[in-house]
């Protein structure tokens, strides 16, 4: 006698009994099934096995996957797992899963292999569509066609895209053979590609409402929320200044990790300190005074945001794309804008920075190529490799900053401040300095010659 069962981390649900296919109700996880014995995974192999032959009223006395492999711990579970459990009298008179196949018409299975037969024996109670999950189709949307699997469309098992391919659904076809779906194919990519990898990205151009409406036709519901998001987001955007509480009402909308669009946003002089304001799209904000000390602004786009005298102390702006931002005036004290492990650069190219007091940041590894800095404090700064090529920084203060293997070919270095710094190797290769002579003292007539000594 052997016994077929999903396991979960906390508890395995019946299928199959005795090699009979039982009632199950596929829906998404949790399995809903009529069965009640369900058995609870033990803490040790040993203690699941006296669970489960409890439960099933026989001695179990191994548990194997459906390939075959013997499961000799219960950490080696995951969610879901198919198991078959072998009582001791299938594995004294193996010849019994053979007859029962027989019986029901099947193909006969290897006395040796009893979990192989078991997965041809009951796959289609499991996965009744297991043989077809991995099929490749095509779908002709709005004229379009689009090339998936079938395991991708039906991974959203409460969508309308599930419901066409269940048995009983009648769906019209083109001469290639791809199902003919009457929608537009502009809107229904991102959602594709959703289904695929689980990421709403919404290209240039794309109007979030046009996606929305499309996801609440298919049913697809995971992406309604974050959709939903987007479009009150891109509402606000376009609605004029935005108060403290208007943009906090919006971030609590959406999550941290979705990327949040705020171009063109007008936030002038509103205090956003200590926020969390990852992964936000700020091209082309109003940021002018705004309070955005302490904040995390990882995986931002500030592409030129207006972030003139602004409050940027302790910020966290790591990863960030800044190209053209204007901060002339900001204050960005003791930040961290270096390098992050695994991450891109933050990316201030061609930014207008002067007069910014940078003192005691971490900018290791910053672009800062072709930017301007004139009169900005870069004091006690860690700048290890950052790349400063071509860029203004006449009348800087690098007083006790760490230049080591910075690019500075091509920089401007006129009235630079290096006291008690950490030159860049081959400085004498890579900056072009403009020195002032120092002015003559004025042309007279000459003194007369001393008198001789007595």
């Amino acid at each position: 006698m052997w016994f077929v069962f999903r396991a979960t981390r906390e508890r395995f649900v019946l299928c199959v009994n005795n090699g009979v296919p039982v009632s199950v109700h596929h829906r998404s996880p949790p399995f809903e099934t009529i069965i009640k014995q369900v058995v609870l995974l033990g803490s040790s192999l040993q203690e699941t096995l006296e669970i489960t032959s409890g439960k099933f009223g026989a001695e179990i006395v191994e548990l194997l996957s459906l390939k075959g492999a013997v499961i000799d711990d219960v950490r080696v579970l995951r969610d879901w797992d198919t198991i078959v459990a072998v009582t001791k009298d299938h594995t004294e008179a193996p010849a019994s899963p053979e007859r029962c196949a027989h019986d029901h018409g099947q193909p006969h299975g290897s006395a040796s292999e009893p979990a192989d037969f078991v997965l041809r024996r009951t796959a289609h109670c499991l996965l009744p569509d297991a043989a077809s999950r991995c099929d490749w189709v095509k779908l002709n949307v709005g004229g379009k066609v689009f090339a998936t699997t079938r395991a991708t469309l039906t991974s959203d098992r409460s969508s309308m895209l599930t419901t066409m391919f269940e048995p009983g659904w009648s769906s019209i076809t083109d001469g290639g053979g791809a199902y003919l779906i009457d929608r537009s194919p502009e809107y229904f990519e991102p959602l594709l590609n959703f289904l695929r990898h689980g990421k709403l990205i919404i290209n240039e151009g794309v109007n979030p409402q046009g996606v929305l409406e499309e996801a609440k036709f298919f049913g697809i519901s995971k992406a309604i929320e974050p959709l939903e998001a987007l479009v009150q987001s891109e509402e606000l955007s376009s609605s004029g200044h935005f108060t403290r509480k208007e943009f906090l009402r919006m971030l609590s909308s959406t999550s941290s990790a979705s990327m949040l669009r705020c171009q063109g946003i007008d936030l002038e002089n509103v205090d956003l300190s200590y926020f969390d304001l990852r992964n936000i799209n700020f091209k082309c904000a109003n940021l002018r005074g705004c309070n955005l000390s302490n904040c995390d602004l990882s995986n931002c786009v500030l592409e030129r945001a207006d972030l003139s005298n602004a409050n940027l102390d302790g910020a966290i702006i790591q990863c960030v794309y800044m190209q053209r931002v204007n901060l002339e005036g900001a204050t960005m004290r003791g930040c961290t804008m270096g390098e992050r492990l695994g991450g891109n650069i933050t990316n201030m190219e061609g930014a207008n920075l002067k007069a910014v007091l940078f003192d005691n940041s971490q900018m290791n590894g910053i672009n800062l190529r072709l930017a301007s800095l004139k009169g900005a404090f870069l004091r006690s700064c860690n700048l290890r490799y950052a790349i400063m090529a071509g860029t203004d920084l006449e009348n800087c203060d690098l007083t006790g900053s760490d230049l080591q293997h910075a690019n500075l070919r091509g920089s401007n270095l006129a009235g630079v401040i290096f006291d008690n710094i950490i030159a860049p190797l081959h400085m004498s290769q890579t900056v072009n300095v403009t020195v002032q002579a120092a002015p003559l003292p004025p042309q007279g007539p000459l003194p007369p010659p001393a008198p001789p000594p007595n």
